[in-house]
């Protein structure tokens, strides 16, 4: 079982230093995690990828990111001196800007599900 998971692991590390080397032979203005990304994602569209190599690891992965970023962005809002560093005009364009993100989100994963007959009944 560890073994599956080690090499759906290397796969997406894989693609991760694609990206990189992509980045540093052609000098684009992309992030190379994001490349390397959209390799992964072309190799499972055309199949050369199967979903089953990288789905656990990739999953688990998804499933605990909220954790790196809940702590900076509570201690960010937290703090008193947000107040102090960014205008009310700013926060409240970056709180309307945050709720449309994620009410976007909602509706679109919504919409997806009931037009593939997946909603739960």
């Amino acid at each position: 079982m560890r073994i599956k998971w080690m090499f759906q692991l290397f796969i997406i590390i894989g693609f991760l230093l694609l990206g990189y080397g992509i980045v540093i032979v052609v000098p684009i203005p992309v992030p190379a995690s994001v490349i390397g990304m959209l390799l992964l994602f072309l190799f499972l569209l055309t199949g050369m990828i199967k979903l089953e190599w990288v789905e656990k690891v990739s999953s688990f992965h998804l499933k605990h990111l909220p954790l790196l970023f809940i702590p900076p962005i509570a201690t960010l809002f937290i703090s008193s001196s947000i107040f102090k560093v960014f205008q009310w005009d700013i926060m409240v364009v970056l709180m309307v800007s945050s709720v449309s993100c994620l009410l976007g989100t909602a509706l679109t994963v919504e919409w997806y599900e009931s037009r593939k007959g997946r909603k739960a009944k």
